[in-house]
């Protein structure tokens, strides 16, 4: 049976367009392919292969696929926020939902989706 992972990194700052930037950049040198929901598809199903900086859809709420090998894994993110949030699948290395938010800048904490107690003090907080 396939059993999904998901994970929120909560970041220093809320995001500028620049942050976003470094994310994708840092995403672009790491995994073999990185691609963006396209923006304004009313079943966020189209995506589009994001090469290099200026292929990015700037809009409120990015999603983008990060792809390595055969797996993948969703990252959600929006502008002003400092959460971003990820989804893929459990594998028996660093599940590539966990491996998308390592060595981000400004990350200070990495949250597993099932932490309920520390996610819930995070909506109190604001962060969501």
């Amino acid at each position: 049976m396939i059993r999904r992972s998901g994970y929120i990194g909560v970041f220093l700052h809320p995001f500028t367009k620049e942050e976003i930037e470094k994310f994708v950049a840092h995403w672009l040198e790491r995994f073999e392919r990185v691609e963006q929901v396209i923006p304004g598809q009313g079943n966020y199903t189209s995506t589009m292969v994001i090469e290099k900086l200026d292929d990015i859809f700037y809009e409120e709420h990015p999603q983008f696929r990060i792809i390595q090998g055969d797996e993948f894994a969703w990252v959600y993110l929006s502008h002003n926020r400092q959460i971003i949030e990820t989804t893929g699948f459990f594998s028996d290395h660093i599940p590539l939902s966990l491996e998308v938010l390592l060595e981000l800048p400004n990350l200070v904490e990495v949250v597993e989706e099932t932490n309920e107690k520390r996610l819930k003090e995070l909506e109190e907080d604001h962060y969501f």
